[in-house]
């Protein structure tokens, strides 16, 4: 038993952060932590259906966004739960909560930058974000969203066009493009 917790420990401990930053496009800072710590735990309790030698960090990924899908759908059906305005649609509050945690990205981008990702779709802003901000390569964003490599690199390509298009006069005004 004290084997396999080290094994799992040494597996989420380096994830943590990572972790937390993806948590963090689901609800605010604060539950944030709250669906990291339910994530482990989750991953802790089925750690038996986790066949070593496969992906650990898309696996423990695709429980964090289940459980963040999840507390979406939980304060859509439940408003007195919200922490938004209480007259904003379930459509408003999801799009809000996907991208709660853009003001997060400061410490790695402007805020041209920030205004322009928050433009791009959810799907395509995920995989943009994944890759970019967590580093995961396409073969772990595709066993994270459960979606194929194909789509993977599709959407990324199609949010990078976006982004690009987006700064375009930006770049321009500071002199990065003619």
């Amino acid at each position: 038993m004290a084997d396999r917790r080290e094994e799992f420990e040494k597996l989420v401990w380096p994830l943590l952060d990572s972790l937390l930053r993806v948590a963090r496009r689901f609800v605010d800072a604060a539950a944030a932590e709250d669906l990291v710590q339910d994530t482990v735990l989750r991953a802790w309790r089925k750690m038996d259906l986790y066949r070593p030698g496969t992906n650990f960090k898309a696996w423990i990924f695709r429980i964090l966004i289940n459980s963040g899908i999840n507390a979406i759908r939980s304060r859509t059906r439940h408003p007195s739960l919200r922490q938004l305005n209480p007259e904003a649609t379930p459509d408003q509050e999801a799009r809000y909560l996907r991208t709660a945690d853009l003001a997060q990205l400061g410490e790695w981008v402007g805020d041209e930058a920030k205004a322009a990702l928050e433009k791009v779709p959810a799907e395509l802003k995920q995989v943009f974000v994944l890759s970019t901000f967590e580093g995961m390569t396409y073969r772990e964003i595709s066993e994270t969203l459960e979606i194929p490599i194909g789509t993977v690199m599709s959407r990324l390509f199609r949010a990078r066009v976006l982004l690009r298009e987006e700064l375009l006069d930006y770049a321009r005004e500071r002199g990065f493009r003619k």
